[in-house]
């Protein structure tokens, strides 16, 4: 006789397959969905089957994240950690505490302070020279652009007056031309490159901290956006398929493998391919490429169609030209891979759209996708839903927080402003969504971003977001999604992102058992307070990867 595993009851179950999906009870046998409903759930029942009295409680499929760094946020947690904070005083105490509890460490490294808190947005070396004068210090910023260091580290680096900036970056300096500590993108390398790199085993134990964490946030599968030599982190490749082959991968993983714009085109490919082939072993996949196009509006490194407000004819970086851009595309897609493009300012985001315009449409099902689109121009969002173009959002950022409002919005002007974290829009013009965070950049937790997909406000406890402004003030209130949009965007959207909807993303007969049970249900639960919800337990395959008792 049949017996299921598991059967969750006495609950609302919602499917993810449309907008009104409800069930209340599901059955799992052997990792996979047999059952949803009575009385077919019923009929499953046998005597080894563990009955789970949901008690009214919410229960959906689990949520994925499209574009996530877990090495560099697990490597963030297991250092100086400065990402649940923001305040001069509380980072200096903070890295402080850490340099006299790791006096044998040769140097300090940690990531996740906010500019905004620091005098015109930039820290100085010399706060950090109060603390540590004999060992380097070396800080990334919150957003993975910027590092702050301290003197230490630039005389190391060899970084002086005379250093000139390097291409793709800039060295910050003070009224006398000295610089200030302060290294903007590829300018972090001169100092970081003399870093000693992560171990193996550093590397390992980063992505498994990072992996227990997400799966805290109800997340059981994700895009990792950045895997190679990348962005100042480690190339995780290898690790992801030793834990894959142990069978400590319990995460759903999509490589998004890095397009180094400096190499040799036909040489990466081939590279690219031939990882690709190793990269298939068991909760691993390596299908998509990511290429970085800009950098970020809040450095002045975004790519814009009109300069920069008040700062001349500057109007950002493009990483790679559009001839350049259209040929490596035209090629990855060729090549069947899915394109994964960082686009920040609206220049880069209408770079990418003309790019993916070329593509054959009769190529398959890809799932091209551009990420971020901060700033977008309301007839480039027309023609990615023509085109069918994902839009990989992280929609924690859409909001009045001080960083936003200190950092970035000072040097857009309103034209450009009116056109920020358009959501709506976006959906509105047919493009798919799914929802995503960048972390570390920001907070993964799907809750905290779906509150402000919703809202356009911050949640209650972000300690990054707690003024009144962040709180009650929406950025552009009628780009707000609803409730259903940002759960879908976190579900079965970001699956598709991911290449996983064949077995994820929904609850439906013979799909993996990634399941999330909630303490309340969103649908029901005002606006205001859906980041106050909090998971109760995740699943993947039918087990148990966290549980909150």
């Amino acid at each position: 006789m049949r017996s299921a595993d598991t059967i969750f009851h006495n609950g609302t179950v919602h499917t993810m397959t449309s907008r009104d999906s409800l069930s209340h009870a599901v059955a799992i046998k052997d990792g996979l969905i047999v059952a949803i409903g009575m009385p077919d759930v019923e009929a499953w029942k046998g005597r080894a089957t563990e009955i789970v009295d949901l008690n009214g409680q919410f229960l959906l499929p689990g949520f994925q994240d499209a574009h996530i760094h877990p090495t560099a946020g697990g490597l963030a947690q297991l250092r100086c950690d400065l990402s649940g904070m923001h305040d001069r005083s509380e980072y200096l105490d903070a890295i402080g505490e850490y340099a006299k509890s790791n006096p044998s460490a040769p140097s300090i490294q940690g990531a996740g302070w906010y500019g905004d808190v620091f005098e015109d947005g930039f820290p100085d070396k010399s706060l950090l020279d109060a603390i540590e004068q004999h060992r380097p210090i070396v800080l990334n910023s919150h957003d993975g652009h910027g590092v702050w260091a301290n003197s230490e580290a630039l005389q190391r680096a060899g970084i002086t007056r005379d250093t000139a900036d390097p291409v793709g970056g800039r060295i910050h300096r003070d009224a006398n031309g000295e610089p200030t500590g302060m290294l903007i993108e590829r300018a972090a390398d001169l100092v970081t490159d003399l870093l000693p790199p992560p171990t193996a085993d550093d590397i390992e134990a980063a992505l498994l901290q990072a992996q227990r964490y997400l799966h805290s946030l109800g997340i059981t599968a994700w895009q990792d956006a950045a895997v190679g030599n990348a962005l100042d982190m480690p190339d995780a490749f290898d690790t992801y398929r030793s834990l894959a082959n142990r069978g400590m991968l319990t995460a759903k993983v999509t490589a998004a493998l890095w397009w180094n714009h400096d190499a040799d085109p036909e040489e990466q490919l081939a590279r690219l391919l031939k990882r690709r082939a190793q990269g298939q072993i068991g909760n691993f996949q390596a299908t998509a490429v990511k290429i970085m196009l800009d950098g970020v509006c809040e450095n002045l490194t975004g790519s814009m169609l009109e300069p920069y407000r008040n700062q001349g004819d500057n109007r950002g970086l493009s990483f790679i030209e559009p001839e350049a851009l259209r040929s490596v595309v035209a090629d990855l897609d060729a090549e069947e891979f899915d394109v994964h493009i960082h686009a920040v300012g609206d220049c880069a985001v209408r770079d990418a759209v003309d790019s993916l315009s070329l593509v054959p449409r009769n190529h398959g099902d890809r799932r091209h996708q551009i990420t971020h689109l901060d700033i977008i121009e309301e007839p480039d969002a027309i023609r990615m839903g023509d085109l069918g173009i994902i839009a990989n959002l992280q929609p924690l950022w859409a909001r009045l927080d001080p960083v936003l409002v200190s950092t970035k919005l000072p040097y857009l002007t309103r034209e450009q402003q009116i056109h920020h974290f358009a959501f709506r829009t976006i959906r509105d013009a047919g493009s798919p969504l799914a929802f995503s965070s960048d972390w570390p950049v920001s907070s993964p937790d799907p809750l905290w971003g779906a509150h402000v997909a919703v809202n356009r406000t911050a949640p209650r406890t972000d300690p990054h977001a707690l003024d009144k402004k962040s709180q009650t003030e929406p950025l552009l209130p009628d780009e707000s999604v609803d409730t259903h949009d940002a759960l879908a965007a976190y579900t079965i959207g970001a699956a598709r992102a991911n290449r996983l909807d064949d077995a994820t993303g929904t609850l439906e007969l013979g799909k993996s058992a990634d399941i999330i049970v909630l303490d309340r249900d969103p649908y029901k639960t005002p606006s205001r307070e859906l980041s106050d919800i909090e998971v109760q337990l995740t699943m993947v395959d039918g087990r148990a990867v966290y549980s909150k008792d």
